[in-house]
């Protein structure tokens, strides 16, 4: 998992910002604002004081808004994510029993002659390629979709 990705990178780098923003900002007055006094981070004159803590205590409450509204994304994507995998590994289970069974009766005719061999063949490469796919469902890390019509929606798979 990323930084970026992370659950609480938004407060995080909320929390520096502010802590940035008041150490500017006690520059800014040591340096520009009133030269020749002492450095202050945190000033004498009660005003500045909770000028700084009023907007620092903004900058924190919006990081921790974005990084709740972050956290429910992510949590919305994983569980997609876990429906996702569900689905893929009951669809690998069913249907990769029935080629299985699919296969078997195939086996079984072929030793009685009752298929022909091209088709005996081609029947089997059809139900390896089939397994091959359910192989790459199941084993689906990321959701890619693909926009085929205006709700019908299907997921990328890399072909090789």
């Amino acid at each position: 998992m990323s930084f970026g990705q992370t659950r609480h990178a938004i407060l995080i780098i909320s929390l520096i910002f502010a802590a940035m923003s008041w150490l500017g900002e006690s520059l800014v007055h040591f340096a520009i604002l009133e030269p020749g006094q002492r450095f202050e981070l945190i000033p004498s004159d009660f005003n500045e004081l909770w000028m700084r803590v009023v907007i620092c205590s903004l900058i924190v409450i919006f990081g921790i808004y974005a990084q709740r509204n972050a956290n429910k994304k992510i949590d919305v994507k994983e569980a997609k994510m876990r429906t996702l995998k569900a689905t893929m590994n009951t669809v690998e289970d069913r249907i990769g029993n029935a080629l299985s069974g699919i296969r078997l009766l195939l086996v079984d005719a072929d030793n009685n002659t009752l298929v022909n061999k091209a088709t005996y063949e081609k029947a089997m490469l059809l139900i390896d390629g089939a397994f091959e796919d359910l192989r790459k469902l199941s084993s689906i890390a990321a959701i890619s979709e693909k926009k085929v019509f205006d709700d019908i929606y299907y997921l990328e798979i890399e072909k090789k």
